[in-house]
């Protein structure tokens, strides 16, 4: 009895032994802050060192020289905490080292203010605004000034870099630029111009001043400026010259060709969309409808975002088509986006749901446990039922017929903001 005794203690001792390194940071400041740097979504704050966080932890580490084991050990978590008091800073908040909500509005503050996509998160792009190194172990871009002015009028010229960063310095924010290019054109992502990303720059470049009928020199100056204004303008785009997402998207050209789906279809978040005209919601629901019988491929791959379930992914993505400012991969976000601009219903039975609505399904926000689907409303039935759109459902996007009350639980409904 004594030997069997101690032989459950040893067990005991050893299913129950120290904590791991890595989970003995705070993993919810760990999580918040590898969320801010848009490392990890914001579905992964959960409070739980999983895979998710330790890759996500990696690749930081990478980003930073650091060992890149996965565990958030002192050296991991110091140059973490110092890279978010740098962007606390810049975007004039605390520099307390926490990425949290007060921080999140100064950086969307500060994103608004740069003609930057406004969510709070600090990429590459916000990053590279605020001057901050992302990847801190690679070297600078090679080239002449003359050179480096090219490269910086291309990158600017399809959205990666702000007019004014055309300047000729290889500065931080040219780096961070050409980290992103790189990211969407699966090329090692390293913020150096080398000759491979400089190709495939150029080449991009010469299909977008193609598509808009002037010379494909491959050199994103005036010339082109003024074409692809005139192309926007003819197909009720933004006319400012610049070939981002929807300009690219209108021109059949895939803006991030990672790996690819059936058929050959471009993955990341730029897929085809045709022209779209009317209000707010009718484009939202003309984007929508657009996409329907679209497929997933590997393990959760989409046009519309990572590879990760991808239902608020595609949902935001519609709105986006609309000209509302906001993307997120957690359903649950969309219950936030509505409190903070009014357009929130938790009354499913006095909703009056309209086309483009979001229609939320789970018990509520907290996390992906709790909030786990979510469906852009095409039309009121008038008999307590909705057709929505849905993103990831049978791992593609279909029509459904849903019950605002006694069906699969809903638990809000979120109009777009000026819809």
């Amino acid at each position: 009895m004594a030997v069997f005794l101690t032989l459950a203690a040893a067990l005991t001792a050893l299913l129950t032994g120290p904590v791991p390194t890595a989970h003995a940071v705070d993993t919810g400041l760990l999580q918040r802050g590898l969320s801010g740097l848009s490392y990890l979504p914001r579905s992964g704050v959960d409070g739980a060192y999983g895979p998710q966080t330790r890759d996500s932890v990696r690749h930081f580490q990478r980003d930073n020289g650091l060992d890149a084991d996965g565990d958030a050990g002192p050296k991991t978590t110091a140059a973490l905490l110092a890279k978010v008091k740098l962007v606390q800073s810049a975007a004039g908040t605390s520099a307390d080292g926490d990425y949290g909500t007060n921080t999140l509005d100064a950086v969307k503050s500060y994103q608004s203010r740069h003609g930057l996509e406004v969510d709070g998160i600090a990429g590459p792009q916000t990053m590279g605004e605020m001057n901050i190194d992302r990847i801190v172990s690679s070297g600078q871009g090679t080239g002449t000034g003359t050179e480096t002015r090219l490269l910086q009028r291309n990158l600017a010229g399809l959205g990666y870099l702000p007019l004014s960063g055309v300047d000729g310095a290889y500065g931080p924010r040219t780096k961070n630029a050409v980290l992103s290019f790189q990211s969407d054109n699966d090329l090692e992502v390293d913020g150096i111009a080398g000759p491979q990303t400089k190709g495939a720059l150029s080449a991009k470049v010469q299909r977008v001043q193609s598509a808009a009928g002037t010379s494909a020199d491959g050199d994103y100056g005036p010339d082109t400026l003024s074409a692809v204004k005139s192309y926007q303008a003819g197909h009720s785009l933004e006319a400012d010259g610049i070939a981002g997402p929807r300009t690219m998207a209108a021109m059949g050209i895939a803006r991030e060709i990672g790996s690819t789906g059936p058929g050959g279809g471009p993955s990341g978040g730029s897929p085809t969309v045709p022209p779209l005209s009317g209000s707010v919601r009718d484009k939202i629901i003309q984007a929508a409808r657009s996409q329907l019988g679209q497929e997933e491929w590997g393990n959760n791959c989409n046009p519309y975002g990572r590879c990760e379930a991808w239902c608020a992914h595609f949902a935001s993505w519609a709105w986006q088509q609309a000209g509302i400012n906001y993307h997120t991969a957690f359903s649950g976000d969309f219950y936030s986006y509505g409190r903070d601009h009014g357009t929130l219903r938790t009354d499913l039975r006095n909703a009056s749901p309209k086309p483009g609505d979001v229609m939320l399904f789970g018990t509520g926000p907290s996390s992906t446990s709790t909030s786990v689907h979510v469906g852009v409303i095409e039309k009121d039935n008038g008999d307590g039922t909705v057709t929505t759109i849905e993103g990831n459902h049978n791992d593609r996007v279909e029509r459904v017929t849903r019950r605002l009350v006694g069906g699969w639980p809903a638990y809000a409904i979120v109009s777009p903001s000026g819809g």
